[in-house]
């Protein structure tokens, strides 16, 4: 297998998404007790599925939307072999238009919201997702909480097989830009095939708490609940997830 990619592919392959993160389940429980009330549920920067799918098993009316073809398309394997109909829509989170207004829950799961590169490109997004919610919806945002460790924490490796059993190994490069609030991870990821290895990098933009509601805030929602972890403790300055529940004003 040849893993030589060009820039941005490989962090939009469904295949590798999938294999990379196949031991992350902390936060299902999570997103299940949010959509327990939900009849109809929208996932914004779906990926392959792994909230979505979880959450129409349990019976939710599902609709995930990406900009990744190889994302839905990985989505709509992974939803065939659970058995559940979802509806994938390719589109972008900034700006998109579903023709409706009816969701009950709009979820943007596991720092989705910092591929929002700047304020304006998040601000647009959260308005599009009030102009899709219903008036006793609610937009549930997780992210990571920012310190000084994690910012510049040391270069990490991690590995992972793929179906096909050629083993991935990535190593990061992490930089943080402090003026823009960018955080970046330059990748090298190499095949267990020994074949050249591929390059990649990936920038999230960094949201602090009091940002972060003073977007929701202008975009048209009330914050109802901060938490500090998905077993919704309390948000203080040893928590490592920021998760707003958000309702629309009237």
């Amino acid at each position: 297998m040849t893993v030589t990619v060009p820039p941005r592919s490989f962090l939009n392959d469904g295949e590798h998404y999938d294999a990379c993160h196949a031991s992350r389940h902390d936060d299902l429980l999570f997103w299940i007790k949010m959509a327990s009330e939900a009849r109809r549920v929208l996932e914004l920067a779906c990926g392959t599925g792994r909230i979505a799918i979880p959450l129409a098993v349990k019976g939710s009316q599902v609709t995930g939307l990406d900009d990744s073809d190889s994302m839905i398309a990985q989505a709509q394997r992974n939803a065939r072999g659970a058995g559940v109909d979802i509806e994938w829509v390719k589109a972008d989170m900034r700006s998109f238009d579903l023709g409706r207004d009816d969701f009950d829950l709009v979820v943007l799961a596991f720092n989705s919201v910092n591929l929002l590169l700047t304020l304006d490109d998040a601000l647009t997004c959260l308005r599009c997702a009030r102009r899709h919610l219903a008036p006793n919806g609610r937009l549930v945002i997780d992210t990571f909480l920012p310190s000084p460790e994690r910012l510049l924490a040391e270069d990490l490796e991690i590995a992972y097989v793929l179906p096909d059993d050629a083993k991935i190994t990535i190593r990061a490069r992490r930089s943080y830009d402090p003026a823009a609030q960018i955080r970046s991870l330059d990748l090298t990821v190499a095949s267990s095939d020994g074949s050249p290895p591929g390059t990649d990098r990936q920038d999230v933009h960094v949201y602090y708490p009091s940002e972060l509601s003073l977007l929701v805030q202008q975009a048209d929602f009330d914050v109802v609940a901060m938490y500090g972890g998905y077993d919704q403790r309390r948000l203080d300055a040893l928590s490592r997830r920021c998760i707003f529940v958000c309702s629309p004003l009237a």
